[in-house]
């Protein structure tokens, strides 16, 4: 029994005695090392692994991106965007539907932008007022004035083609001749329209009523085409107006009102200077509107903190 219970022990202490022994000191030694080279392993393991994730997560951006160029080359992405919600709206959209409304747009190219009251902004998920410009009080200003001409009367429009009053008022009975240096892209029955300064044209006719909305301050200047003239073709063309205009005959005029300044393409008005404008007419009106801010415009009179006013006038031919 005795000898049994050593060979049992022997059995067992064996391996262990084997492993504290300094002659199997090596063995340690090894089993650290494997166990090393196994976490060792593993850590780069795990950073391969993380590394494929990323380059999959990256070749599949760029497939997305590549699917959305071709979705759009083919025409389906533009197909989808006639369905689209604004959230829908992404950048690219949204720069070429605001480069649309603008006066550099496609319809524009062709003689077919008309300057709205409204400036819609199209942005990345939503559509909203970007702004709103004078002529939300200087057209129903134009109507009022008109209020009591009789429909088949003649009203001549001066620097009519980017607004829409001229067959507004064609629409309403009267007889209209647009004059512009450039084409009026608008047709109807009581509509006359004529390419050309005011200056140079020679009318077969006189009218009861003179439309000039936010022109005056651009004549002579150089701008929509037309060579620069004297320093004095605002008045010139006002003197024109007056000789086309038969006696007793209403002008309406807006422009620019402020400290009396002139740059490239446009002028401001001061006192003096709408006064020399409106020579030869008696002023039955005179309203001046003021920004407040982007959307907002309202009546007022003119104060030194005034950066953006416009004054609108009624007057009437002297006899």
């Amino acid at each position: 029994m005795k000898q049994l219970l050593k060979r049992i022990g022997r059995a067992l202490f064996w391996p262990m005695r084997r492993f504290f022994d300094p002659r199997f000191g090596g063995i340690a030694e090894g089993v650290e090392a494997n166990v090393r080279a196994t976490l060792d392993s593993t850590e780069l393991l795990g950073r391969a692994i993380a590394d494929m994730h990323a380059s999959v997560q990256e070749a599949n951006s760029r497939l997305i991106n590549v699917y959305t160029e071709a979705e759009k080359a083919s025409g389906a992405y533009f197909e989808r965007l006639l369905s689209a919600t604004p959230a829908e709206l992404d950048d690219k959209a949204s720069a070429l539907l605001n480069h649309e409304v603008t006066s550099g747009g496609l319809a524009a190219q062709v003689g077919l932008w008309f300057n709205p009251p409204v400036w819609v902004a199209y942005r990345p998920g939503s559509v909203g007022v970007r702004a709103v410009n004078e002529r939300a009080a200087e057209v129903p200003y134009v109507f009022r004035g008109l209020a009591g001409i009789a429909p088949g009367t003649h009203v001549l429009d001066v620097g009519a083609t980017e607004s829409t009053v001229a067959l507004s008022l064609a629409s309403l009975g009267y007889e209209v001749t647009a004059l512009d240096p450039r084409p009026y892209p608008l047709t109807h029955p009581r509509l006359r329209t004529v390419v050309g300064t005011l200056e140079d044209w020679d009318a077969d006719v006189t009218f009861d009523a003179v439309v000039c909305l936010s022109t005056i301050e651009h004549i002579g200047l150089g701008a929509y085409g037309v060579e620069p003239g004297d320093d004095g073709a605002d008045l010139a063309a006002m003197k024109k107006m007056g000789e086309l205009a038969a006696p007793g005959a209403r002008l309406l005029l807006t422009t620019r009102f402020g400290r009396a300044a002139v740059d490239d393409s446009q002028r401001t008005y001061d006192r003096a200077g709408l006064e020399a404008l409106l020579e030869g007419w008696d002023v039955e009106d005179l309203t001046f509107v003021r920004r407040i801010d982007a959307s907002t415009w309202e009546v007022s009179e003119p104060t030194e903190e005034d950066v953006e006013l416009v004054a609108m006038v009624t007057a009437v031919r002297s006899g």
